[in-house]
């Protein structure tokens, strides 16, 4: 399972940005018939474009405390 998620997460933040800007190019310009697959993708993309922007992820500045 964790290989799976790991999967998803690689998957999605290398190829979100190119199907949420190439899909329309796809149906628009190149006359591609209506697949509800590449929708669901293009819209689970587009949400998680939505969540970078406005939920930036923030390093902590934690250090870790000594076992001493």
């Amino acid at each position: 399972m964790n290989k799976l998620f790991g999967t998803c997460i690689f998957f999605f933040y290398f190829v979100k940005y190119p199907i949420v800007i190439g899909l329309p190019i796809f149906y628009l310009y190149l006359d591609a018939q209506n697949n509800w697959i590449l929708n669901i993708l293009w819209i689970v993309s587009f949400i998680l474009i939505l969540k970078d922007w406005f939920f930036p992820h923030e390093k902590c500045d934690c250090k870790p405390k000594n076992k001493r």
